[in-house]
């Protein structure tokens, strides 16, 4: 990917809704505005500024926090073993008899020296295999610990600011209070209606500010964010476990269940109505190769000889052929290659033949549509910018049921459990003890 531009690259990883966690942390981001936004105007300030504090700075902790920290893990523990952290441990699969037949594969066919000698040293070395998958588990768990470890302390953080933010608000107002009713007290100008009239005036103006508080209300496939939605439960005040539950499942739902089904419909609808097959991975639409490989004599025969290939003889046909799939198939990065290189396969990294040969049959759809094209740069063209704008519509609509709906729902909720508030029932529960506090001291 790396002559590619900066716009391909950007929409590419926002179509990989499998390997990457760019489309999360766009969804993420999205949705996090707009739920701080709606909490803040429609709940209450402490709602907005404690889903802003909550939200924010578990996107750091989770998307920046755990590749910050295996980046650490590889450069200080690996290189300590003088182990490869680019090595992937699914290469180290046995098969039914107990061989490791994918790795003795890579260290005949490798073409990189470096990397057939890190294979060998693997392949031979018993110990060296059982290492690898230890420090892969132990990477995985040094850094998902230190997540949650940091969430937890951010949940922390949230409650007891809002605490001593409530705290202060009322201690304050408690005393302006209290310094009204001296003054009133000490003049005759009111006689014996003031403190009648400055009651109620004060009534009024504490209603008035109150109003700022009470009126304005993320399958998982990783251990991670069972753990961030545990921890969120555990951690939850009285009131607001169900709200978190609800969003949770929100975030579950439309950032891991349901991307890929929105992606696959978004994909038919493109073909039905704008007769545009968009399987085909952006970045090798938008490469200026592909007119010129999908006019190759030999395409339509790989791909058929690609259909016919099942498991390891998948990456047998692509280490042994350079022909225009093998390249349109690097050039869409489903085989991956070495910065840098020519083309050459990066060979520590993990191949699923499956995935190569649904590729193959995604070339062979945009073949097929290529044929009958009298304007085949405008074809491609336009099947380039539907393929990008569906990648757009896949995070929009999941960033809007998180960062929208689910707010809204929630705050539909809040009024009918609350007659009509539609403040956290757990900040409201929390400022009825900071007024019942300082009423007492008053």
């Amino acid at each position: 990917m790396s002559n590619l531009s900066v716009t391909t690259k950007i929409i590419q990883k926002l179509s990989n809704n499998n390997g990457s966690v760019i489309p999360i942390a766009a969804k993420d981001t999205l949705s996090n505005c707009a739920i701080t936004y709606i909490y803040d105007k429609q709940a209450s300030k402490e709602d907005g500024r404690e889903r802003a504090i909550e939200e924010f700075g578990t996107e750091v902790l989770w998307i920046g926090g755990i590749p910050f920290l295996k980046k650490v893990f590889d450069k200080t523990i690996y290189k300590f073993f003088k182990a490869d952290p680019n090595f992937d441990i699914r290469n180290l699969k046995k098969n039914a008899q107990g061989k490791l037949d994918r790795l003795e594969f890579l260290v005949n066919n490798a073409k990189d020296k470096n990397q057939k000698q890190v294979l060998e040293n693997i392949l031979k070395n018993d110990n060296v295999q059982k290492l690898y998958k230890r420090l892969h588990v132990a990477k995985f768990l040094t850094a998902t610990a230190a997540t949650l470890a940091g969430l937890s302390g951010l949940i922390i953080y949230k409650q007891k600011t809002t605490q001593k933010e409530l705290e202060e608000k009322y201690r304050k107002k408690m005393e302006l209070k209290n310094a009204v009713n001296k003054e009133l007290k000490n003049n005759n100008t009111f006689g014996a209606f003031a403190p009648k009239s400055s009651e109620t005036s004060f009534k009024g103006s504490v209603s008035k500010a109150l109003s700022g508080f009470m009126y304005n209300p993320v399958m998982n496939m990783s251990i991670l964010d069972a753990g961030i939605t545990a921890t969120r439960l555990a951690q939850g005040r009285e009131g607001e476990r169900f709200e978190i539950g609800f969003k949770e499942g929100f975030q579950i739902l439309f950032i891991y269940c349901l991307a890929l089904p929105i992606q696959k419909g978004l994909e038919k609808i493109s073909e039905k109505v704008f007769k545009k097959p968009i399987e085909t991975e952006y970045q090798l639409l938008s490469s200026e190769k592909l007119p010129e490989l999908l006019k190759s004599k030999d395409l339509p025969d790989a791909i058929k000889t690609m259909a016919a290939k099942n498991g390891d003889e998948v990456l047998d046909y692509i280490y042994n052929n350079d022909n225009a799939l093998t390249k349109m198939l690097k050039i869409s990065g489903d085989i991956p290659t070495l910065k840098g290189s020519d083309g050459v396969i990066d060979s520590l990294a993990h191949i699923e033949p499956n995935k190569v040969k649904q590729a193959s049959q995604n070339i062979s759809k945009l073949l097929e549509s290529a044929k009958s094209q009298a304007d085949l740069d405008k074809f491609l063209k336009q099947t380039k910018n539907i393929k990008g704008a569906a990648v757009i519509a896949n995070i929009l609509i999941g960033a809007a049921a998180i960062g929208i709906l689910q707010p809204m729902m929630n705050i539909v909720l809040r009024k009918k459990k609350q007659g009509g508030e539609t403040i956290n029932p757990a900040i409201k529960k929390l400022e009825t003890q900071m007024e019942q506090k300082f009423a007492f001291k008053g």
